[in-house]
């Protein structure tokens, strides 16, 4: 969903162009919003939630919304009995004040930006600059434009004085748009449990997860899944209440390894199983890139596409995606994740379940680790990259403010207290990574679809960072969770997509070993194919996306030409990308995935929106 909120007069003409978009007035205030399905009143205040924000102490949902917006509004953080995976606008109608917050890795974004005479908070960038008439920002578009992830950080945008919420932040607004008071939730691992997960814990675990996804789905009988062969789509379909309509969709070839086994799974849960296989939406036509950037602001992983350019749905429905952080396996405590920690290890973790050895914080390791963090992150920042921009003049203001966007999530992480040095990564992770690039899979589904991943509410992830590291990492709780909820069992004899053949819920002696093998098989059939430039030969061991193909598609480089019709970064920023992927069709280079070309194209289309409204 869109929506835009400001106390300046609406010019509807200025986003004609978006789907659904009416003008309507609330209170003092004017907003454009294109699903009234997601506005509450009550009393003296008026939600706008995009995403799912529940009181389950209540039997009803207009109250389950309502009270838990009241509760929002006047507590932060919130009680045990609010939950959700959300952002929200709350205006108090008789003091004009205005509360805006979100889940605590800030999945949905927010934005606010105030000029002298009025202020906006919105959902899309591309509103907030056409009505906002602000200038571009020089870093954010950098930060956009380059990496390491081609996502801004902190709370920075593509717009000058315009800021996205930050993870677990609480902003209170006055009539007038200033900020008249902050708050943050920094209840992440700070309830840490014991090692030694007890059957107790466990239950606690499902039924919260079973709890929250009834709370998604509680006013519809129809339910659709993104169904994928890995553990978290398994937990989300598990917990569906089996009087639903269930729709498992699946993006790629039927023939897919991933697509049989999600096939699978659908199957022994009673759910409905379609995939969509649409290679040429992976380089779209310039107007389909355009529509989805337009609406939803999260064309980066353009599989989704198979499923939304081939799906029609005649009333809104739910999606429930899985887990988007990788909280419960831990995958990303780096230390002991890396291919080279496994390896060495693995008799040690994998098959005796020795506990970690983690290292207590404190203050100069945190600072030398932020100062790594810094340190990687500005490297990036080469002259070689302001030369293509034009930003060579730029390029100390830039280095400068990359380093204080950086410190707002170094500072949010350090507000933790958290117990180790290995949870650093991890938190740093949802806070970037997961917040900005994740969480497209949800955006990008949630304007045909309201999309909901039920493993992000403010209480799954609580109490998922409060079970111990060492019985998240290596699956310990999940394969614990698999082999002993009665919901999930049913899926214990599917392969996982990762692991083939083996059911998974086979012992890790057996398991691990083939996930090697099958990845060493992976390497030779790539080595082999570049070796031989021929476009032909096998390279998987299992049919999945081939990506030698998306490359081959005829209009593969024209579209990507088209894409920078109107240029708004730079005729050298353009050929670089356009150069990679002429290399990658060549098998010059590896075709890998086109998310970094897509990046690129999807940024200066964003700019070109905005810059370009409907006449």
């Amino acid at each position: 969903m869109k929506f835009l909120f400001t106390n300046k007069e609406i010019d509807h003409s200025l986003s004609k162009d978006f789907q659904n978009l009416i003008k309507v007035k609330l209170g003092n205030f004017s907003a454009l919003i294109n699903d009234t399905a997601t506005v509450s009143e009550k009393d003296n205040l008026i939600g706008i939630t995009n995403g799912y924000l529940r009181n389950y102490h209540h039997e009803g949902l207009e109250d389950q919304k309502t009270s838990a917006e009241k509760h929002v509004f006047e507590n932060w953080p919130v009680k045990k009995n609010i939950t959700g995976s959300f952002s929200t606008l709350i205006y108090d109608t008789l003091s004009s004040e205005i509360v805006v917050t979100s889940d605590l890795c800030n999945i949905y974004p927010i934005y606010y930006l105030k000029t002298e005479e009025y202020f906006f908070i919105s959902n899309s960038i591309i509103l907030m600059g056409r009505y906002s008439k602000a200038q571009l920002d020089k870093t954010g578009i950098f930060q956009r434009a380059v990496g390491p992830n081609f996502s801004n950080i902190g709370s920075r945008t593509i717009l000058e004085n315009c800021k996205r919420l930050l993870p677990g932040e609480w902003l209170k607004f006055s009539s007038q748009g200033e900020i008249i008071e902050k708050k943050y939730d920094n209840s992440l691992y700070s309830n840490l449990g014991s090692v030694s997960t007890k059957p107790s814990d466990l239950k606690k675990y499902w039924e919260q997860y079973k709890k929250e996804v009834n709370l998604c789905l509680q006013e519809f009988k129809q339910v659709n899944i993104a169904l994928s062969g890995g553990i978290d789509s398994r937990i989300a379909l598990g917990a569906i209440p089996m009087d639903r309509k269930i729709s498992a969709r699946t993006f790629g070839n039927s023939k897919n390894y991933e697509s049989k086994i999600a096939e699978k799974l659908a199957k022994r849960k009673g759910a409905k199983h379609q995939t969509y296989f649409d290679p040429k939406q992976y380089f779209p036509k310039k107007s389909v890139l355009k529509d989805y950037i337009r609406e939803t602001e999260s064309l980066k992983l353009n599989s989704w596409l198979e499923i939304l350019e081939n799906i029609e749905i005649e009333n809104k429905e739910p999606i429930l995606l899985g887990e988007l952080c990788e909280a419960l396996p831990a995958r990303n405590i780096k230390k002991f994740n890396s291919s080279k920690f496994r390896n060495k290890n693995f008799f040690k973790y994998y098959i005796k379940n020795a506990s970690f050895d983690f290292t207590p914080s404190n203050p100069e390791d945190f600072n030398n680790w932020q100062s790594q963090k810094i340190k990687r992150i500005i490297s990036w920042h080469d002259d070689n990259w302001f030369k293509k921009l034009g930003f060579e003049k730029h390029k100390s203001e830039i280095i400068d403010e990359t380093i204080q966007d950086t410190h707002q999530i170094l500072k949010r992480i350090e507000s933790h207290n958290l117990p180790y040095i290995e949870l650093y990564d991890e938190l740093f992770s949802w806070f970037t990574f997961t917040r900005m690039e994740l969480s497209r899979q949800v955006n990008i589904c949630n304007e045909k679809f309201y999309a909901f991943s039920p493993g992000m509410s403010i209480q799954m992830l609580r109490l998922t960072s409060n079970i111990h590291p060492n019985d998240r990492l290596y699956y310990r709780f999940a394969n614990r969770l698999m082999k002993e909820i009665p919901d999930l069992k049913m899926f214990s004899k599917v392969p996982t997509s990762q692991i083939p053949l083996i059911p998974q819920g086979s012992p890790n002696i057996i398991k691990i070993p083939i996930w090697g093998l099958r990845s060493k098989i992976d390497d030779y059939f790539v080595k082999r194919l570049m070796k031989t430039q021929d476009q032909n030969k096998r390279y998987r061991l299992f049919k999945s996306i081939n990506w030698v193909k998306v490359y081959q598609q005829k209009n593969m480089l024209n579209n990507i030409q088209a894409y920078y019709s109107r240029n708004h970064l730079s005729k050298s920023y353009f050929e670089i990308y356009y150069d990679v992927a002429k290399r990658r069709k060549e098998l010059i280079n590896w075709p890998f995935a086109n998310m970094d070309i897509i990046s690129g194209a999807s940024l200066n289309v964003e700019l070109d929106l905005i810059k370009n409204p409907p006449d």
